[in-house]
């Protein structure tokens, strides 16, 4: 009992928990971004740095991957989604940032 307890906290303390649970929840900085005016997803909300949030419609995870489309029918793509960094990708502009999370 005691050792599926421990791989049970393990696991889930893989990622930092958040509104969402999801691992690319929270606040990114990288390529245009600073964490004073990060990435920012969080639960259905996306954020470009400065920009307005806009509404998420829909998230789909794939291992490391992640692709996130908003309710205007654009999508990026988080890609080698680690507890502290992921690789942010526009297919449409081409786009890729380096992200680290902010404190």
């Amino acid at each position: 009992m005691r050792n599926s307890t421990v791989l049970m906290l393990a696991l889930f303390a893989t990622f930092p928990a958040s509104a969402a649970g999801r691992p690319i929840d929270g606040r990114w900085g990288g390529g245009p971004a600073t964490c004073s005016m990060p990435f920012s997803i969080e639960g259905s909300t996306y954020a470009a740095p400065g920009g307005r949030p806009q509404r998420i419609r829909k998230v789909e995870p794939s291992g490391a991957w992640w692709r996130v489309e908003l309710v205007d029918r654009s999508a990026f793509v988080l890609m080698d989604v680690k507890p502290n960094s992921m690789t942010w990708h526009s297919p449409a502009s081409g786009d890729i940032f380096e992200l680290r999370r902010c404190p």
